[in-house]
C-alpha cells in the first residue's frame, strides 16, 4: 500500500531571485524609450554573483524588483505611465521562462 505524503512533508519552494538575462522585450513605442534606463536600474539593482562565481550572472531578489517597480516615481507625471510600461515589460520579459510574476495592480503590457 503507498500512502500520500503529509502535509508536513510537502516541499515548498519560494523563489528567492532571478538572473538578468539576454530577452525580446516587448513594449510600444512610448515606453520603448525608457527601457535602457529600466535595464541599467535593474543592473545597479541586481546582485552580482548572488550564488557564487560558478554560476555567475547578475541576480534581482524580491526586494530589489519592488524597488525596480518604483523607478516610474522618479518620472515627471507625463512619463510615469510610460516608464511603469517599460518596466511592466521588462519584468515580464526576464520572468517569462519562470511563469511566475508578482501581481501588479496596474499591470499593461
Amino acid at each position: 500500500m503507498i500512502s500520500s505524503p503529509a502535509k508536513s512533508d510537502v516541499l515548498q519552494l519560494e523563489l528567492v531571485g532571478f538572473a538578468l538575462n539576454d530577452c525580446i522585450i516587448h513594449a510600444d513605442i512610448q515606453s520603448a524609450k525608457y527601457l535602457r534606463a529600466v535595464h541599467r536600474t535593474a543592473l545597479e539593482l541586481a546582485v552580482p554573483n548572488l550564488f557564487g562565481s560558478e554560476i555567475g550572472g547578475f541576480w534581482l531578489k524580491l526586494d530589489q524588483f519592488d524597488q525596480l517597480r518604483k523607478l516610474p516615481d522618479c518620472y515627471p507625471a507625463n512619463e510615469i505611465d510610460f516608464v511603469r510600461r517599460a518596466v511592466d515589460a521588462y519584468l515580464l520579459a526576464q520572468t517569462e521562462e519562470l511563469d511566475w510574476l508578482p501581481a501588479t495592480s496596474d499591470a499593461r503590457v
